[in-house]
């Protein structure tokens, strides 16, 4: 390792520069370096003999970090380019780091220490949370900006290299971040993250930046704070080799505080022949009434929207993790009939644990306000009621496979995946005693994929005839189920289930590229519906008389006969 300092520069470049404090580079217009006028020179290090990159070394006492430090100008219109040495230019294996500005704050130390890192999580770790303590501590905008280099001779070109790779990663970066925030009381911050890890892109090195537009109080300013650990977890989970959706401390974002929060990431990386593609792209939506997430990726797509404006239906945490964990196999085993690739389920079995990781509810009182819309007030129904309802708020989501024609000799065989969730409730009734909810249910499989004819994994296909030994399966299922509730001053009058479900199978056999086989199996739609009434009224009956005696044996059958409805609702056909 070698450590100079800038009189250790070729002779006509051996002083020190005053710093004039100008402007970092918009995006709309490229910073042109230009020479630097010297001014009165610093007391020089002493050099050694000149290396290889024409950088001479010296031994300098003291932090022996990265310390060049480079201001950008701010447009075309600024002529003079300036640098300030505030420490000793320090090079590692003939490599060095420029500075934007002084890296002076636990931002830069976050920065400067991942600079360093191959992955692309290893390199984000950390940054949300410094960038969000930043515009904490300050409540205004700021900037950085780390250029990992190959030494040069002078400051002028150290200038011109660091603005060429700044901008060839911010327009081609390996992975980009932005948080968006929205106040209550109208004031707007946006933090970005572009890097790019690959030095052979013109340079390796990070950005990040802070606008912040109107005014922070101090409860917003901790309340951004607050989102630090969340903001973290989110992008070391999309930017892993595994990614998954890892936002539920995320969501917990102060509602009192905050309308909106949006996130967006790109992760890059290279194909087989090294070409720069997309591998993960990803965009959460958040406000008081709705999340929405879009994840793509080289194998699919993951869709997922859930509604938060009816907290009525809303069940206990232990009744929302079983609904969750239920759904899940669900989607396991719609996996397994369909032959979907594993990391995308992987991701949007995350996705729809993550959206129904927690639910905000709005503080009520006692009783119905007069006006107050029945779906809005939690607690509208009953434990019996809720034992007809999954807990879960109202949700779309969908997988969707990348269609591949994997089979040459046959190309219009495609192998696809794609499967929708749904559930929509609608909660009707002038009050508590009189009130209605209907919930359904919709699950629906649609896909086509190769099956080698002696193991179940794909078969290798291509031009010969002695590869064309193969099953060609279509899937095609769908099932739903309905809850429907009433009452009338108080009194059950409707509890009813009705479920409904339909799968079909088609197979094309081929051997040695001749087809010799094509079957159905489709067995018929199927359904059920079960008149829960009587029953209802009797529970309810058992429940009032546990109240007054306190029965452990009878209030212990009545949760089983619960917890049998829920999971019968959960199940399906």
């Amino acid at each position: 390792m070698s450590v100079v300092g800038l009189s250790g520069l070729s002779p006509a470049l051996a002083t020190a520069w005053s710093p004039t404090v100008t402007s970092a580079p918009s995006a709309a217009t490229r910073p042109v370096a230009a020479q630097p006028a010297p001014v009165t020179p610093q007391k020089p290090v002493a050099a050694s003999s000149p290396t290889t990159n024409n950088i001479a070394s010296a031994t300098v006492q003291g932090n022996p970090r990265f310390l060049h430090i480079t201001q950008m100008p701010g447009s075309l219109q600024t002529t003079p380019a300036t640098y300030e040495a505030l420490l000793d230019m320090q090079t590692r294996g003939g490599r060095m780091q420029v500075w934007e500005q002084a890296p002076d704050n636990a931002l830069a130390e976050v920065m400067g220490r991942n600079a360093s890192g191959t992955t692309q999580q290893g390199r984000l770790a950390g940054l949300g949370s410094a960038l969000l303590g930043q515009v904490a501590s300050t409540g205004t905008g700021y900037r950085q900006t780390v250029v990992d280099m190959a030494a040069v001779a002078s400051p002028d070109r150290v200038q011109g290299k660091a603005t060429d790779a700044l901008w060839s990663f911010k327009s081609r970066p390996s992975g980009s971040v932005e948080l968006s925030i929205e106040t209550r009381s109208g004031a707007r911050v946006r933090l970005s993250i572009h890097d790019q890890r690959e030095p052979s892109a013109s340079d390796a090195g990070m950005s990040v930046e802070v606008v912040v537009e109107g005014e922070l109080g101090v409860q917003e300013r901790e309340a951004l704070r607050a989102l630090a650990s969340g903001f973290d977890k989110a992008v070391q989970g999309l930017s892993g080799d595994d990614p998954k959706l890892d936002v539920e401390e995320l969501l917990q974002f102060d509602s009192k505080v905050f309308t909106r929060l949006e996130l967006q990431t790109e992760m890059y990386g290279k194909d087989r022949d090294g070409n720069r593609v997309l591998t993960l792209g990803a965009q959460l939506q958040v406000d008081g009434d709705r999340r929405a997430v879009q994840l793509r990726s080289r194998d699919g797509v993951v869709k997922m929207a859930t509604d938060l404006r009816q907290p009525a239906q809303w069940g206990t945490d232990a009744q929302r993790a079983n609904a969750v964990e239920r759904y899940l196999g669900r989607i396991d085993k719609a996996a397994e009939r369909g032959q979907a690739r594993q990391a995308l389920v992987d991701l949007f079995k995350s996705s729809f644990a993550a959206m129904h990781s927690r639910y905000d509810a709005p503080h009520t009182g006692v009783g119905l306000k007069p006006g107050t819309a029945l779906h809005t007030l939690p607690g509208t129904f009953g434990e019996e009621d809720q034992s007809l309802l999954t807990g879960l708020a109202d949700f779309d989501a969908s997988i969707t496979a990348t269609t591949r024609a994997t089979n040459p000799r046959r190309t219009q065989e495609l192998d696809t995946f794609h499967y929708t969730l749904n559930q929509s409730t609608h909660i009707t009734g002038s009050s508590s005693r009189n009130r209605a909810v209907s919930q359904t249910q919709t699950a629906q499989l649609v896909a086509s994929y190769h099956q080698s004819l002696l193991v179940s994994a794909a078969p290798r296909l291509d031009t010969t005839s002695a590869s064309q030994n193969y099953l060609y399966n279509k899937v095609d299922d769908s099932s739903s189920t309905e809850a429907q509730l009433a009452y009338d001053n108080g009194e059950a009058i409707r509890a009813t289930l009705t479920q409904a479900a339909s799968h079909s199978l088609h197979t094309l056999r081929v051997e040695n590229n001749q087809v010799t086989g094509n079957s159905t199996s489709a067995p018929g739609p199927q359904s059920r519906h079960t008149d829960l009434l009587p029953l209802l009224k009797q529970l309810q009956l058992q429940r009032q008389q546990d109240a007054q005696e306190a029965d452990d044996t009878a209030r212990r059958e009545r949760q089983e006969t619960l917890q049998a409805w829920q999971t019968q609702v959960l199940q399906g056909l």
